[in-house]
C-alpha cells in the first residue's frame, strides 16, 4: 500500500482525534505533493538561513519573514514574488493557506513558537538545533508532532552521516564491552560568555530592524550589537551556551547510541567565568543516567570552552603512529571518548562520527551496517512533506530532537546556576526533574503576543 498522500488524505489520517484541539485552515490541493513543488515559508532568512533558502528555488516559496531587511537579499533573488515580513506572526496570518512546510532559523529562544504556530497549523516543519531554548517547549513540540503525525526534522545535520551511523554500530555491537563512561567536548563558544558578556553596550536599533519581535517571549532590552546578530548564545534570555550550539552535534551520537531516557543527577564537575544573566566561561557537567534493558548504567561527561577529559594514553599512536610514543599529545577541538569495558573508542570532530578504536586490535573487522543509510539530512524532510515517506522517516525529527534536546538543556540548567557541585536530581522514569533551583528555570511566561 502507497504511503504517499495528498493533503486531504493527511488531513484526514490526522484530523479527527486532534482537529478540535488544533482547528487550522488547510489548502486542500487536489493533486498529491509528491507531483507538486513545496510551498515553503521561512522564518529567518540571514545567518544559518543560508544553509535552507536555496529551497526558495529548488521548490517555491510563497513568503518568508526575518526581523532584519537587509537579510533579504538572497533569498528575494531566489523567490522574486514572496511577500516579506520582519514579524513572522504577520506572515502566518495573511499566508497560512498558501504554506505546506516551515524553516524556522532564527535564535534558540523563539523557535518554539515559530514550530509550534506551524505545527498548530498542520505544516511540516524544520526547526534549527538546539530545537527549543527551555524543556517544556522541546516536550510541547515533541507531543504535537507525534499527535498530529507532522513531518520535521531537528538542524543537526551530521545525524544523517555515514560516520555518525558507523558511531552508532560500534558501540551497539559490544566491541568496546559495556560503557563505563563517556566525554565529549567542544572548542565552542566562540563568543563572549561569563563576565565577558556583560561588557555588551546599548545603542539604537538599527533602522527597519524590528527588534520587539527578535526579543519574541524573552525579556524586551535595549539593542546592542554585542547581542545581536551573533553573540545571543551566551546571554540565558536568548541562548543556551555551548552546549546548546554544539550539543545536538557532538553529543548525538553517544545519545543515539545509548537511548538513555533522562538521567538520575546532572553535576557542574567545574565551572570558571560563572555571572548571572549569561553562561559561564566554561564548564565540565556530567550525566549520570541508569540502566536501561541489557544496558549497564553509565557516566556522560560534556567539556566547553577549553575544558577536555585526560587524554587517553592511547592517543599519542593514534594520532602520530610510533614516532609519537614517549610525547604527550592533547586532544584537540571537539570529539567524544567512550570508554568501555574492553576498550576505548575516540571520534574526532564536532558531528561525533569516524570511530576508532584504542588501541585499534590486529585483524578488527567493523560491526555490520544495521542502520539503514540517509537519502540526506534535507531530502529526509521534503520526502516526508511530500508523502514519499511516513511522518517520522526523518531521524532528528522532534520525537527524536526533542527528547536530545530535553537531556542537553539539564546540563545548560547546571551552567545556569553556576555553582561547582550544582546537582539537578531527576525522577528518570517519569522524567522529571526534582531539584526546586531547577524547576525555577525550566520555563517563563512569555511576553505578550508570544504563546505556544
Amino acid at each position: 500500500m502507497s504511503r504517499k498522500f495528498s493533503r486531504r488524505s493527511l488531513l484526514k489520517a490526522t484530523g479527527v482525534a486532534v482537529a478540535g484541539a488544533f482547528a487550522a485552515p488547510y489548502i486542500l490541493r487536489a493533486a498529491p505533493l509528491n507531483k507538486q513543488k513545496l510551498r515553503i515559508a521561512f522564518v529567518g532568512t540571514g545567518g544559518q538561513a543560508g544553509a535552507h533558502i536555496g529551497l526558495a528555488q529548488s521548490e517555491s516559496c510563497p513568503c518568508y519573514a526575518d526581523i532584519d531587511p537587509t537579510h533579504w537579499d538572497k533569498i528575494a533573488g531566489m523567490a522574486p514574488q514572496a511577500k516579506q515580513y520582519t514579524d513572522w506572526r504577520e506572515m502566518f496570518d495573511k499566508h497560512e493557506k498558501e504554506i505546506d512546510a516551515v524553516v524556522v532559523t532564527t535564535p534558540d529562544h523563539t523557535h518554539a513558537y515559530a514550530s509550534m504556530r506551524a505545527l498548530k497549523a498542520g505544516k511540516g516543519c524544520y526547526t534549527e538545533k538546539p530545537l527549543t531554548w527551555s524543556i517544556p517547549e522541546a516536550r510541547a513540540l515533541a507531543k504535537v508532532t507525534a499527535e498530529m503525525k507532522l513531518p520535521t526534522q531537528m538542524g543537526n545535520m551530521g545525524h544523517d552521516s555515514d560516520a555518525n551511523r558507523s558511531t552508532v554500530e560500534y558501540v551497539r555491537s559490544g566491541c568496546i564491552g559495556d560503557i563505563v563512561e563517556i566525554h565529549s567536548w567542544t572548542g565552542r563558544p566562540v563568543w563572549p560568555q561569563g563576565p565577558d558578556a556583560l561588557r555588551a553596550k546599548s545603542a539604537a536599533v538599527p533602522k527597519g530592524l524590528n527588534w520587539d519581535v527578535w526579543c519574541g517571549p524573552g525579556p524586551l532590552r535595549e539593542y546592542s550589537p554585542d547581542i545581536h546578530p551573533f553573540k545571543w548564545r551566551g546571554w540565558v534570555d536568548y541562548g543556551c551556551g555551548a552546549v546548546g550550539d554544539m550539543g545536538c552535534h557532538t553529543w548525538d551520537a553517544p545519545f543515539w547510541a545509548m537511548d538513555p531516557d533522562y538521567p538520575t543527577v546532572v553535576e557542574l564537575v567545574e565551572v570558571d567565568g560563572a555571572a548571572k544573566g549569561v553562561f559561564p566561561r566554561r564548564t565540565h557537567f556530567k550525566w549520570t543516567f541508569p540502566a536501561k534493558g541489557n544496558r549497564p548504567g553509565y557516566t556522560a561527561h560534556w567539556y566547553s570552552g577549553g575544558m577536555k577529559p585526560p587524554t587517553p594514553d592511547e592517543y599519542g599512536d593514534f594520532v602520530g603512529g610510533a614516532a609519537s610514543k614517549g610525547k604527550k599529545i592533547d586532544l584537540t577541538g571537539s570529539g567524544s571518548l567512550y570508554v568501555g569495558t574492553k576498550g576505548k573508542m575516540i571520534c574526532i570532530g564536532d558531528y561525533g562520527g569516524n570511530p576508532n578504536l584504542l588501541p585499534k586490535p590486529a585483524g578488527f573487522t567493523p560491526p555490520p551496517k544495521t542502520i539503514p543509510r540517509s537519502p540526506g539530512h534535507k531530502n529526509e524532510w521534503l520526502m516526508a512533506c511530500k508523502g514519499d515517506k511516513p511522518w517520522d522517516f526523518p531521524a532528528s525529527n522532534f520525537t527524536y530532537g526533542g527528547a536530545l534536546t530535553e537531556v542537553l538543556l539539564l546540563g545548560a540548567m547546571t551552567e545556569r546556576i553556576g555553582e561547582k557541585g550544582t546537582k539537578i536530581e531527576c525522577d528518570a522514569v517519569k522524567r522529571e526533574v526534582l531539584t526546586q533551583a531547577a524547576k525555577d528555570l525550566m520555563s517563563r511566561e512569555p511576553r505578550k503576543g508570544f504563546s505556544l
